[in-house]
């Protein structure tokens, strides 16, 4: 066959592909909804936001999470669970309650962190579809055991680095209890209390290493009672109730002392670090 002849063959079948595609002759037509791009929700981001927004005296903004919000809350308003006029990127109390309702829906289970208000992986996976994809995605793991306490593959995961960075072995004396146990805070899962009386002297550096890998963190200098009080930034399963521990990452962030939701946020602003985005900074 000539040159010529498979030169007209290929550029005849090229042409009647992408008349198949209405790409080729007559007028230009936009590209089918299902092929259009998705917009991208940051698993990280959105969860930080629920976890900071709804405590804000305000409709504040949580920074690089708005777009995320705005999608979720899109798909939320689809299924007849948020009002139409909720548009902002603000993950409030109202969106919260809303993500409760989609939890309901689609565990078959009902426990403190399964209906927290806090997106997680598999809850994003079931409203995801035809609307968004998911990026900087938190896997919280399973519940794993750690000094005898419950904890989920993250917050371990956490721990033991702190450990290594503080130069102490640590001791877990609360993880995952029930609700009578510090007032709520325990129910669910990325809480968990540390020894302090068998190295008081190393307190400081572990309070400060638990910082640097994504905890918020406080020393809690109580008479018979001595302890760190730890909770996983950013960790979806933290179980929210009628208990304090709504509070504690925004009280954390804002420079307050995460002991209840009245507390004072008027304290030097502290950075706020998730297990993530330190794992990137190695």
């Amino acid at each position: 066959m000539s040159t010529v002849r498979r030169g007209a063959i290929a550029t005849f079948a090229t042409l009647a592909a992408a008349a198949s595609l209405g790409l080729a002759g007559g007028p230009a037509h936009s590209a089918p909804a299902e092929l259009a791009a998705l917009p991208d929700v940051n698993h990280e981001r959105l969860v930080l936001a629920a976890q900071l927004d709804p405590s804000k005296p305000d409709r504040g903004l949580t920074a690089g999470a708005e777009d995320s919000v705005r999608t979720v809350k899109a798909a939320l308003r689809a299924k007849g669970l948020l009002a139409s006029t909720d548009t902002d990127g603000h993950f409030g109390r109202a969106t919260m309650d809303a993500w409760r309702v989609w939890e309901n829906r689609v565990h078959t289970t009902d426990n403190p962190w399964s209906t927290n208000g806090l997106p997680s992986l598999f809850e994003l996976n079931e409203l995801a579809p035809n609307r968004f994809t998911l990026s900087h995605k938190v896997d919280q793991g399973s519940w794993v055991t750690e000094n005898g306490e419950a904890v989920n593959e993250r917050t371990r995961a956490m721990f033991r680095k702190a450990e290594a960075l503080s130069d102490s072995d640590m001791t877990i004396t609360q993880g995952r209890g029930g609700a009578e146990a510090s007032a709520g805070t325990h129910v669910g899962g990325g809480v968990i209390d540390i020894r302090v009386n068998d190295a008081p002297a190393r307190t400081s550096a572990r309070v400060a290493a638990l910082r640097e890998v994504g905890f918020a963190a406080w020393f809690r200098n109580w008479a018979g009672n001595e302890h760190i009080h730890a909770i996983a930034v950013g960790d979806p399963w933290v179980a929210y109730g009628s208990h304090r521990s709504l509070c504690q990452i925004h009280q954390f962030r804002f420079g307050g002392e995460g002991v209840s939701c009245s507390d004072s946020t008027a304290g030097t602003d502290r950075p706020l670090v998730w297990w993530e985005q330190y794992q990137r900074s190695l």
